[in-house]
């Protein structure tokens, strides 16, 4: 995902679950200019905010080990015997459609207007259709969407503060991020999303504590308070959880 950001290359990305996959292509890096219609449509503005995400734009927090503590279907290497073709063959079509595509990596989405080009010269169409960003599928009921994602700005693998931290230092930037996810995570930002969002929670819990009258008793006073009395039993304390 870093490496297609930062030289601007055409990269997807074919994840399969038990039952489920998702196919979906990377949005161009945060430096990158389209040409025609998706520079006309906005698909790409000066900050890269909204250019198509890749495949870590959900997330927020860093990359770490994913084989650590989980079990072999968490770890997806349990999957339906027809999955995986599947999602392989999604994923060469979707190679196929951008690579015919006037503009690859910029192609828009379906759902986006092509507009004319700067020139006003209109948008050639593409030979093989539109290209979706993602293709989400679910062989429980046999059922197929497609979806579209824009980029986050703390991304750890696309945004602009990641992408010019490695060309700046390199294999040097990659080493110490995967020593210390936690640098990755300073670096984009996402540290000081994690400081807001439990800096709202203390203060949803001080509003709560305000509108009661009284602090809330926490789960471990609630079972020392029915041990006491001699009533409760730990099945009742989870179910006061």
């Amino acid at each position: 995902s870093l490496l297609a950001a930062a030289h601007n290359k055409i990269a997807i990305t074919s994840a399969v679950g038990f039952d489920s996959f998702v196919v979906m292509r990377h949005g161009a890096g945060p430096d990158a200019r389209p040409s025609c219609s998706t520079a006309a449509a906005g698909a790409a503005g000066p900050s890269g905010e909204q250019r198509l995400g890749c495949y870590f734009c959900n997330d927020v927090m860093a990359p770490a080990n994913s084989t650590i503590d989980r079990t072999l279907d968490q770890q997806c290497t349990v999957a339906r015997p027809g999955l995986a073709p599947i999602a392989g063959a999604i994923a060469a079509e979707m190679l196929a459609a951008l690579l015919q595509h006037p503009e690859p990596i910029h192609a828009p989405t379906p759902t986006q207007v092509p507009l004319p080009c700067a020139d006003g010269s209109a948008s050639p169409a593409p030979a093989l259709g539109a290209v979706p960003h993602q293709v989400r599928g679910q062989l429980s009921g046999f059922s197929q969407t497609c979806l579209e994602g824009r980029a986050f700005s703390s991304c750890s693998a696309c945004c602009a503060s990641v992408v010019s931290a490695y060309k700046q230092q390199g294999w040097g930037m990659v080493l110490a991020a995967l020593k210390d996810p936690r640098s990755l995570e300073q670096l984009t930002g996402l540290s000081e999303l994690h400081a807001q969002a439990e800096a709202c929670m203390e203060s949803d819990d001080e509003s709560a504590e305000q509108d009661t009258g009284s602090p809330g008793a926490q789960p471990g006073e609630r079972k020392a308070k029915a041990e006491q009395d001699g009533s409760g039993s730990e099945g009742d304390d989870w179910l006061a959880l």
